[in-house]
């Protein structure tokens, strides 16, 4: 009976185990208190940043915030291949100092909602023939205007014909 028993025991750790590696962070999970559709501040332009992207931090503000309740996702080229991604602040008018993309941080923003601090983001990584083998799919979420880690998950990219 107790070899049983701890037999059951072991089986049902073992799936919760592997339950736990699978589930991945809900955009439900981290919620706004409301999404801002206030009047639009002015574009902050003490930030360098800010400063040198001032056109296209100006045209983000013009639409309605997705991500975070009061931010606008904007991307730009920085060569081939190359994008980076922005945050700036309806409310406010102050770009976020943390951003995805360029090459440090080579990561696509691939997920966003107007009611959630969680965002997701998408890596490839290429073989000597640049050929996509693995994707690494990060989950973030926003914490004191900086993004924290919350879940990496690397898998094979699908062959696609």
């Amino acid at each position: 009976m107790n070899k049983f028993l701890i037999s059951v025991l072991f089986a049902v750790a073992s799936i919760s185990l592997a339950y736990a590696k699978n589930v991945v962070p809900q955009f439900s999970d981290y919620p706004v208190k409301a999404v801002y559709t206030g009047k639009t501040a002015k574009l902050d332009l003490s930030d360098p940043s800010a400063n040198m992207f001032r056109t296209r931090l100006r045209d983000a503000l013009t639409q309605k915030p997705d991500f975070a309740g009061e931010y606008v996702t904007t991307m730009w080229g920085c060569g081939g291949g190359c994008r980076v991604y922005s945050f700036v602040n309806k409310r406010t008018g102050q770009l976020l100092a943390d951003g995805f993309g360029g090459e440090e941080r080579t990561e696509d923003v691939i997920a966003t909602r107007p009611n959630s601090r969680l965002l997701v983001t998408q890596e490839e990584h290429m073989d000597q023939n640049y050929t996509v083998d693995k994707v690494t799919t990060r989950f973030y979420v926003l914490e004191k205007n900086r993004f924290k880690l919350l879940k990496t998950i690397t898998q094979p990219a699908s062959k696609t014909q």
